[in-house]
């Protein structure tokens, strides 16, 4: 579905906002220069600069006309890559979870933990319509058992939508799964026994270390960096030293750190998967978020004989409680149906079904064009807060997608203990030692800015951030 005028000049000024084009406080073209130039009315015009208002964008001064707002700036450092040795450990990340106290409901409690978008940021009018639509069905067919392959249909929308990020995904090596964590969890019970090494990088989502325990895998890591994320030199090493039977990586926006590999490291990691055939599973649920540029690709785009495992979802883009996921799972793609069909048989055919509607009316790609901007919105102002109020010596990620932000604070804070307090303020985050199988990263902490922004969570940040400046000073 083809984007209004209005949203494509807008999402052209962020890209050259976000690309350093326009900086923090310079004028933009006027409205009249620009009608004359490109030949759009100033009505769209007007109506794409009144959009990037709304979004924080731009602001507008009187008889002067619009700028970049100012408080875009970015200056804080990324913070420090710590050193993870080359080593395999049997994982036990569920226990410390368990500690962690759970968020709680409430119009006066701000999660900035939460790992999902705001049902506010969905679109909510279209996804009634899909459900009301797929239950007019007067077969009633929608309420029979799928094979465990999924709806054929759905694969072959998936297929399709595969050329944004370089596939081909073919049609026929999909598996429809409960979200992506079941999606992971076939395709490792696939390729691993109980006691096998697999390599992740770190820090790691508590969820994938979560899986690795539950199917009792050991783990080795290899160090993630936010702007450079991992380096094949470091998998070879590993590869070397440890006898790893799969890997697991996250090709774009890492969670926690916002790390994406690059083009050519996702090329040399999929020559590697195929010389070694060693199978990687590639969790890519953060790829269709991204702010600049087009989609970024993938490592399954580079694989030749079927060793890469592609797993995804539409928990984080589109409707979280639906739990539709998939894999794309080359050689394996068997095996892995054979394993779905014995853990639940098959994915709910209605929930299937509704997003299948989604997909071929283009709901989806018309809600991203939004929803990325955004998300790219509230990393700017998330970032602002960050360095106007938290403590000096904060180190903070820019990533490029996704919906977190990764901060590193003074080493006085052990953010799993001042948890606490900030639960007593009505503010919750993902404290840094969930993200570490060692019990690394005290000092860090992961925001999920997927939330509507209003003047609640700006004041939340900010009295996070005065409450970790007063703990320090105490300290």
């Amino acid at each position: 579905m083809k984007e209004p005028a209005y949203i494509s000049i807008a999402n052209k000024f962020a890209k050259m906002i976000d690309d350093g084009i326009y900086k923090p406080g310079e004028k933009l073209p006027s409205i009249r220069s620009m009608h004359k130039k490109s030949g759009v009315s100033i009505g769209t015009i007007l109506q794409s600069f009144n959009y990037l208002m709304d979004k924080d964008i731009v602001v507008s001064r009187e008889k002067s006309g619009y700028y970049v707002n100012d408080n875009l700036a970015k200056s804080l450092p990324v913070p420090e890559v710590l050193p993870v040795s080359l080593s395999e450990r049997t994982v036990h990340i569920d226990q410390l979870l368990q500690k962690m106290p759970v968020d709680r409901t409430g119009k006066d409690f701000v999660s900035f933990g939460n790992a999902v978008p705001d049902n506010r940021l969905l679109p909510f009018n279209s996804i009634k319509r899909a459900i009301q639509q797929t239950s007019r069905d007067v077969s009633g067919s929608y309420l029979s058992l799928e094979t465990r392959y999924g709806n054929k249909q759905l694969c072959e929308a998936i297929a399709k939508r595969s050329m944004h990020w370089q596939g081909p995904v073919h049609a026929n090596e999909l598996v429809i799964t409960n979200g992506a964590a079941e999606a992971m969890v076939c395709c490792l019970k696939a390729v691993t026994q109980p006691g096998d090494t697999v390599l992740v990088q770190e820090p790691c989502f508590f969820g994938i270390m979560q899986i690795l325990e539950l199917l009792g895998l050991k783990m080795a890591t290899i160090p993630s960096h936010p702007t450079t994320g991992i380096s094949v030199e470091n998998i070879k090493a590993a590869c070397r030293k440890l006898a790893i039977k799969a890997c697991v990586f996250v090709s774009n926006f890492n969670n926690p750190d916002g790390a994406s590999i690059s083009t050519d490291q996702k090329k040399q990691i999929a020559g590697l998967a195929n010389t070694l055939q060693m199978p990687i599973i590639e969790d890519d649920i953060y790829g269709d978020l991204f702010f600049k540029g087009g989609r970024r690709d993938t490592i399954k785009a580079y694989d030749k004989d079927g060793w890469v495992m592609y797993c995804s979802s539409f928990t984080k883009t589109l409707a979280p409680g639906l739990r539709i996921g998939w894999t794309a799972a080359g050689r394996f793609t068997y095996d892995v149906a054979r394993i779905k069909a014995m853990m639940n048989h098959s994915t709910s055919c209605f929930s299937q079904r509704v997003i299948l509607q989604l997909l071929t009316t283009g709901v989806l790609e018309k809600h991203l064009q939004k929803f990325r901007l955004e998300m790219q919105m509230n990393q700017h102002r998330y970032i602002a807060v960050i360095e106007k109020h938290f403590p000096a010596g904060t180190k903070v990620t820019q990533p490029g997608g996704g919906i977190y932000l990764w901060v590193e604070l003074p080493d006085a804070v052990n953010t799993s203990v001042f948890l606490e307090k900030a639960f007593e303020h009505n503010i919750s985050y993902a404290p840094g030692e969930i993200f570490s199988s060692k019990g690394k990263y005290l000092h860090y902490i992961r925001l999920s800015y997927s939330g509507l922004w209003e003047k609640k969570a700006e004041k939340a940040l900010i009295k996070l951030g005065k409450l970790l400046g007063e703990h320090i000073e105490k300290r």
